[in-house]
């Protein structure tokens, strides 16, 4: 494989229509911020909304919202066409990368439940990041009607901190909660 490349996802351009297209495809839509939201904090510097090319062919985006000495990885997409090639292990390691070893990176996946029709698709998904060195904290909390577990990768870190960086980032939506 070549060496990824990324660009900043901004509003109006056609790098935005194809990370919306995968965004709005990837998610379940109680998982989804509203774009404009996406766009207004990483235009406020305090978030990363990066497409991800190999050469001139769109693999992906990630999207980290950056509080204190932390890197929450909100999104992490990679275009189905594109998916079980490595990339999305490329991605975390340019994340890693970019991020670390100034800050550790925080996500929340969606825990698997014995009684979930997607229980295997998200122990698939735990398995990625723990492949990829993620540690589990055993940490759960739910939202939006979605069970969540959180990990980290980098220095030790406190799970009940992600409910701190989650309120960071509603208010810097514009959300008062």
């Amino acid at each position: 494989m070549t060496e990824l490349s990324v660009r900043p996802v901004t509003e109006g351009t056609s790098i935005a229509d194809f990370a919306g297209e995968l965004y709005t495809e990837a998610f379940d839509r109680r998982m989804q911020v509203p774009l404009q939201s996406l766009f207004k904090v990483s235009a406020l510097h305090k978030a990363d909304f990066m497409a991800v090319f190999d050469d001139d062919i769109f693999i992906g985006f990630y999207y980290v919202y950056l509080h204190g000495d932390s890197a929450f990885l909100y999104y992490l997409a990679v275009t189905e066409s594109m998916r079980c090639r490595g990339y999305g292990t490329e991605i975390l390691d340019l994340i890693k990368d970019t991020y670390c070893p100034e800050r550790r990176i925080v996500l929340c996946t969606e825990a698997p439940l014995v009684d979930d029709k997607l229980v295997s698709s998200r122990y698939r998904r735990l398995g990625f990041y723990s492949r990829n060195g993620f540690i589990d904290t055993l940490y759960k909390f739910e939202s939006v009607g979605i069970q969540y577990e959180v990990l980290y990768w980098g220095s030790n870190w406190e799970p009940e901190n992600i409910q701190e960086i989650l309120r960071s980032f509603r208010r810097s939506c514009g959300y008062r909660r």
